[in-house]
C-alpha cells in the first residue's frame, strides 16, 4: 500500500515536468548556428577541448569562425612549513573572435580561474586537475556560445 502512495506523487511530478515543456538550457540541439575554429594558438589540450565542444553546434542559419588563443598557468598560493604546496590555482587564459564572412563580430579575453589543494598522492592530484581543467573549459565554452547567441539575437550588437 505504501508503495502506490509513493508512485502517485513522483508521476505527478513527472508529468508537470514533461507535460510543460521542460528543456534544459543551453542544449546543443537548439542553436541555430555552427561554430569552427579557423585558428588556434596557446595550450593544444584546452583548444582542443573547446574546438571538440564548439563542433556539437549543428545549426544552419549561421555559420561562424573562431580563432583561439589560450593559456594555462597552475601557481603555488600556500606552502606548508616545510616548503611543500599545499594551495594550488589554475588559471585559464583565453582569447576569442568570432568572425563572419571574413568580419570580427566579437573580440573577448577571459580568465577562469580554480583554487585547489594539493594531495600527496601525484595520480589522484593528476585526475583532479583535469577534472578541474574540464569544468573551466565549459564554463569558457558557454561565454563563446552565449556571445554567438546574442549575435543571433540581436545581431547588430558588436561584442567587441
Amino acid at each position: 500500500m505504501r508503495k502506490k502512495i509513493l508512485k502517485i506523487p513522483i508521476f505527478i511530478f513527472l508529468l508537470f515536468v514533461y507535460g510543460c515543456g521542460f528543456k534544459p538550457i543551453l542544449v546543443g540541439s537548439d542553436y541555430d548556428f555552427s561554430m569552427q575554429v579557423e585558428t588556434k594558438t596557446g595550450n593544444e589540450k584546452i583548444n582542443s577541448k573547446i574546438e571538440n565542444k564548439l563542433k556539437t553546434l549543428s545549426g544552419i542559419k549561421r555559420k561562424f569562425k573562431v580563432s583561439l588563443i589560450s593559456k594555462e598557468t597552475k601557481t603555488t598560493l600556500s606552502r606548508d612549513t616545510k616548503g611543500d604546496p599545499t594551495i594550488l590555482e589554475t588559471v585559464i587564459n583565453l582569447k576569442y573572435k568570432i568572425s563572419e564572412n571574413g568580419k570580427i563580430l566579437v573580440n573577448r579575453s577571459l580568465t577562469q580561474r580554480s583554487t585547489y589543494n594539493n594531495i600527496s598522492d601525484k595520480f589522484e592530484l593528476s585526475k583532479s586537475e583535469e577534472i578541474l581543467r574540464d569544468n573551466l573549459v565549459d564554463n569558457l565554452v558557454i561565454d563563446i556560445k552565449n556571445s554567438a547567441s546574442n549575435l543571433i539575437i540581436n545581431p547588430m550588437v558588436n561584442d567587441n
